[in-house]
């Protein structure tokens, strides 16, 4: 059964953590799991280097457990089970969030763009190649060297950086871009893997804009605190490591 690209309701409110939607296909997954596609959703699905959203799907009398969300041809694909009850196509369903787990992962998400102003503002000019925003052990990759005896300047530098840009606070802002060569426009680096033929959400994070479809906090001072953890060197990589308090 052919279905329509899911409309993605986290783009415009990250903070949506209740909504509704109608269900367009319900089927198997490839490991067994019952898999809902629906016409909306405020779920994200994992990538980016952020984790997925669970949650419930839910009706009077029926209630389906999320268990991982997934992307896929234009279509967000929740898989889990069923608690209680069923449902059917066409069927118009509540979503509900966990709310801790998105705050957390906006959280730790938007760290990882607030680490990008900062080291853009110390004069590591490293183009960031790879981002890892899951709670366990967040860190961003950039293309580039920080000897191991400039490290703890390093550490040093970022750290009154990040303090500053987070006491200063400001609005997490996005917008979503139509064509490709205006990207530059927003953007400081442009990944090579944003597509080129449809439009782009670029988010920007203290004055430095990105493209990213994450989910992120609103407004920059209630990360609390974003510290260093770790800076490792690699293959002419560098790996920024941060944890989030507060």
């Amino acid at each position: 059964m052919e279905v329509s690209a899911t409309i993605l309701l986290y783009f415009d409110d990250p903070e949506l953590y209740q909504s509704s939607a109608t269900v367009l296909d319900i089927r198997e997954n490839e490991d067994g799991a019952t898999q809902f596609i629906l016409d909306q959703t405020i779920f994200y699905p994992q990538g980016g280097g952020q984790p997925f959203d669970l949650g419930t799907i839910q009706t009077e009398n029926s209630v389906f457990e999320i268990e991982s969300v997934r992307f896929a041809d234009g279509c967000v694909l929740h898989n889990g089970k069923f608690v209680g009850g069923s449902m059917g196509v066409d069927e118009v369903v509540d979503l509900k969030i966990h709310i801790e787990r998105r705050i957390l992962n906006a959280r730790n998400h938007t760290a990882g763009h607030l680490i990008d102003t900062a080291m853009a503002n110390c004069n590591f000019n490293f183009t960031p190649t790879k981002g890892y925003h899951f709670p366990d052990s967040p860190y961003v990759e950039y293309e580039g060297m920080i000897e191991a005896d400039d490290r703890e300047d390093a550490v040093e530098k970022l750290d009154a950086e990040l303090a500053r840009l987070i006491s200063t606070g400001g609005k997490v802002e996005s917008l979503v871009v139509d064509s490709y060569s205006d990207l530059k426009d927003y953007c400081k680096y442009v990944p090579t893997y944003v597509p080129k033929d449809k439009p782009v959400r670029v988010v920007t994070v203290a004055g430095l804009g990105c493209p990213c479809g994450g989910t992120h906090i609103g407004e920059i001072s209630d990360l609390i605190s974003v510290k260093v953890s770790k800076i490792k060197s690699k293959s002419g990589n560098v790996r920024i490591g941060y944890r989030v308090e507060g």
